[in-house]
């Protein structure tokens, strides 16, 4: 596989796969958003950070403002869930419809791709500000930037596809991280490993995901050498695709089927991302590019 060094104009089929991921990744946090929970306790729960405002506000103890005595903020903090929920769907039909030219609903999803920043701060703050944690959404706060630009009439250029290498490698390489246990590993990692893959033990599904991490950094540092970007890009899209579809997989019960999927199908949703960005820069980078 070369990689081009002349610009060349988008596919339809890039731009298309793209816009289908920009679409189920909003999807996917509308769901969250409008049926689940989203870190919003963690900012709005947090007394240090909270208390001297909340005092102003209120005039009213901390503790009476947490236990809904001055301000029932449980059901503040659901209706801006569900706020954010509905803003993501909207997000989610503008990325169905949206052409070159309309600039008013670039900059909307310019705010969705924000909001998601937002989000992917929140849960780095609720992970106890783990670099890993914030770095790892890099393809999903970037994809509604990448098909804006995509969309604008931009080119195929290697400054493009050198942007898009950076966002996967971040990706993985956080991913990574808690896989060698760097960072605390998922106790749902193992289930899945046990449940999926058969393992009968804590200690080879940690071993295993030890491998998989260490291929993360290989696959993540290949990305930036033609020799091998091939053989990075075909683990990136086949690993990032089995890691999204492992929280439908590995939570299904065909005695609760809808329950299952109505709980777990929209995480899968917003991380397919993490193949299809490979997966496009695969055809960015094919030979039909040279």
């Amino acid at each position: 596989m070369m990689i081009s060094s002349f610009e060349k104009p988008f596919k339809d089929a890039e731009i298309r796969l793209l816009r289908g991921s920009v679409l189920l990744l909003f999807l996917g946090r509308a769901w969250q958003g409008v049926f689940w929970d989203l870190p919003l306790r963690t900012f709005f729960w947090d007394q240090q950070l909270m208390q001297t405002f909340v005092l102003w506000l209120t005039q009213d103890t901390w503790q009476q403002y947490v236990t809904n005595q001055s301000l029932n903020i449980d059901r503040l903090i659901n209706s801006l869930g569900f706020s954010l929920g509905c803003f993501w769907a909207f997000c989610a039909v503008l990325t169905a419809y949206i052409r070159q030219g309309y600039r008013w609903l670039g900059f909307c999803l310019r705010l969705g791709a924000l909001s998601l920043f937002l989000l992917a701060l929140l849960y780095f703050k609720d992970k106890f500000y783990a670099t890993g944690q914030l770095f790892e959404y890099a393809a999903q706060i970037s994809a509604p930037l990448l098909l804006i630009h995509m969309l604008s009439g931009a080119s195929n250029t290697p400054s493009f596809r050198l942007v898009i290498r950076g966002i996967i490698a971040t990706t993985f390489v956080c991913h990574g991280l808690y896989a060698i246990a760097y960072y605390p590993v998922p106790g749902t990692w193992l289930q899945w490993c046990m449940r999926i893959l058969g393992f009968e033990s804590d200690e080879a599904a940690l071993y295993f995901l030890w491998v998989m991490g260490c291929l993360d950094f290989l696959a993540a540092i290949g990305l930036f050498f033609n020799r091998t970007i091939r053989y990075s890009l075909i683990y990136c899209i086949v690993w990032g695709f089995a890691t999204a579809l492992a929280r439908i997989v590995g939570n299904f019960y065909w005695d609760t089927a809808w329950l299952s999927l109505h709980q777990h199908a929209y995480e899968t949703s917003y991380r397919l991302i993490h193949g299809s960005l490979p997966l496009l820069l695969w055809w960015l980078s094919s030979k039909s590019k040279a």
